[in-house]
């Protein structure tokens, strides 16, 4: 049944869109951009494997440009934060670990995000789903940020049935609360699955589209992320369990979350069909990291064949399933590197618009509707510099190189055992056939081939081609990195560092330059006064008083010295690492008259390469 706010809510969208944009032209595309949260590449069928058969997903990308070797970031905030801006989020101080809900941080609100560029082009823009780049003050959310509206959560994670979260503090604190909106309004009566409420929002926002102008359906998925440490799986109630041949039984339910996500998916896609608007739509799917096999808050999806999880260095960590759609592409398996920083340049582009200068992504439309080669022949893969872990891992061509300290980190490879199969798994083209998706083509004329699905499939596997395997796997010192050749080696089981020294030298000289361009975040900061215990049991933003970069903020946005945190705050403030506040100044350029340890790493290496 539709609730009375649900009314409400769909009587406004039709003038939320004539309110939307400034420019229009009936020629830009509408954008169906779905992000889906910690799925690892052996977490669909399309990649090779048989034992999550991802129907409706296989479908499209078996009809798409498949992007073999996409790279996201390690983890969910960083992730985010590079869509929006194209720029690595080392440069605003949004790299690392992810925001807690109860952190004063967020996108600075001096970044022009995506959907903004998109609303100066005629776009309706909406969120559905997950936000987690800042909450703490109104200017930090969706609707101050570009988009005409949002449903869904703002922080990392909720509970799939009560859409609660709860955030435990290092210091064994937690706080507890409603993290559910309809653009202000918490959800305090929702009480559907989230995968369902989501894409039921998704579906209404399609049927109820006013097609004078074009759609930017913005569908951030908190599937198959783990929820609370008290239910860390959590597929649909009152239904089978099926996928009965995963041996594993974790594994199982994981699997069961992730039928269910693409069950769901193809639904919106039927959505644009029966709307009339899917041949006038560019679909993405990606996901935001890989998947954290082991450890906390791990969810049992796995990365293999490549190294690692999710927050790590590791191929395992960045390298995610990827394709875009788009009923004028020719079906192809795309070789070149791709970095998530690419989607607002690229999507822009589509969309007939441009971009100047400034950013990290590059325009990579022309090469991929084409037969182009990649306009980015290097990547940024990650930067953390925190008091537990220094670390930089950099790609340029076929080479990537890791430096700095990892030790604690999960630097191995995990998952095999979740992969075992008791019994024959479903039959794959079968399952194919009988999805959504396939069923939509079929209606517009666009027929399944059997030989040119289990082609595609077959051309998505990665290749192991160097053969030679250290028995021990290479981990950086501070005196040595890691070197591979990624193209030959996508398990980073061969380490190069000695035989490949003018290789290693140039690109430590690189990552040495782009080390020097980040902004520092300082130590983690927390706000009690973000408690949801204040505000009626609802994460709600709580520092509406001022604006990021006040004397009150608390690294939001701009970094703060110890001289700008007055004792009132600190009363209300966890600080770990109190000891580095001298740290929380933007470092322009790092030197190495004052680096010591782990941090002296790029310093350390000029005289080892």
């Amino acid at each position: 049944m539709i609730k009375a706010r649900e009314l409400i809510w769909l009587r406004w969208l039709p003038f939320l869109c004539v309110l939307c944009g400034s420019v229009y032209s009936s020629k830009r595309p509408n954008i169906l951009f779905i992000m889906v949260d910690d799925m690892g590449w052996n977490d669909v069928s399309y990649h090779g494997s048989d034992q999550i058969i991802t129907p409706n997903l296989d479908t499209l990308a078996t009809q798409s440009v498949i992007l073999q070797q996409y790279y996201s970031e390690a983890i969910c905030t960083p992730a985010r934060t590079a869509l929006l801006t194209g720029k690595y989020p080392m440069r605003l101080g949004m790299h690392g670990m992810p925001l807690y809900n109860s952190e004063d941080r967020g996108i600075p609100i001096t970044e022009q995000l995506f959907p903004e560029y998109l609303k100066k082009l005629g776009y309706c823009t909406h969120l559905v789903g997950k936000w987690h780049v800042g909450m703490s003050r109104r200017q930090f959310l969706p609707l101050s940020r570009g988009y005409d509206s949002h449903y869904g959560t703002r922080g990392g994670f909720v509970d799939y049935y009560t859409h609660h979260k709860v955030e435990g503090w290092p210091n064994g604190r937690q706080f507890f609360g409603l993290d559910f909106f309809d653009d202000d309004i918490p959800q305090n009566e929702e009480d559907r699955y989230i995968v369902d409420a989501l894409t039921e929002r998704a579906i209404k926002i399609i049927q109820n589209h006013n097609e004078s102008r074009p759609l930017f359906l913005h569908l951030a998925h908190t599937a198959p992320h783990a929820g609370n440490e008290g239910g860390l799986l959590q597929p649909p109630l009152f239904s089978t369990v099926r996928n009965r041949h995963i041996a594993h039984s974790d594994r199982r339910l994981y699997a069961e979350m992730v039928t269910h996500l693409d069950t769901h998916i193809g639904k919106v896609v039927r959505a644009l069909a029966n709307k009339g608007i899917l041949q006038d739509t560019i679909i993405v799917f990606v996901s935001d990291n890989g998947a954290p096999t082991v450890g906390q808050f791990n969810n049992w999806g796995v990365n293999l064949p490549f190294r690692g999880k999710k927050q790590t260095p590791w191929e395992g960590a960045v390298r995610v399933p990827a394709f875009i759609w788009h009923s004028s592409f020719k079906p192809k398996v795309w070789d070149g590197i791709m970095h998530i920083t690419d989607w607002m340049p690229t999507l822009l582009a589509a969309a007939g618009g441009e971009i100047g200068t400034g950013i990290d992504g590059v325009n990579q439309w022309n090469s991929i509707r084409g037969e182009g080669e990649s306009k980015r022949n290097d990547v940024l893969i990650a930067i953390e510099d925190s008091a537990t872990n220094v670390y930089a891992a950099y790609r340029s061509g076929d080479y990537k190189i890791i430096v700095g300290n990892v030790s604690g980190l999960s630097n191995g490879y995990y998952g095999s055992d979740f992969l075992r199969l008791k019994e024959s798994p479903p039959d794959y083209f079968p399952s194919l056939r009988s999805s959504d998706v396939a069923k939509v083509f079929e209606k517009l004329g666009m027929q399944l081939d059997y030989d040119q699905v289990l082609a595609m499939r077959k051309a998505s596997v990665i290749r192991q081609l160097d053969g030679v395997r250290d028995l021990i796997p290479c981990e950086p010192t501070p005196t040595r990195g890691c070197l591979y050749n990624v193209r030959q080696d996508p398990s980073e089981s061969h380490n190069l560092w000695s035989r490949a020294t003018k290789i290693a030298a140039l690109l430590t000289s690189r990552l040495r330059a782009l080390w020097s361009m980040q902004q520092r975040r300082g130590p983690l900061a927390l706000d009690a006064r973000s408690d949801p215990a204040n505000f009626d049991y609802i994460w709600v933003p709580w520092l509406n008083d001022t604006m990021p970069g006040d004397t009150n903020n608390n690294n939001s946005g701009t970094n703060t010295t110890a001289n700008n945190i007055d004792a009132g705050i600190l009363e209300n403030t966890y600080l770990v690492n109190k000891s580095d506040l001298d740290t929380r100044t933007v470092a322009s350029v790092v030197g190495c008259d004052r680096a010591t340890g782990f941090r002296n790493l790029l310093c350390l290496l000029k005289s080892v390469v």
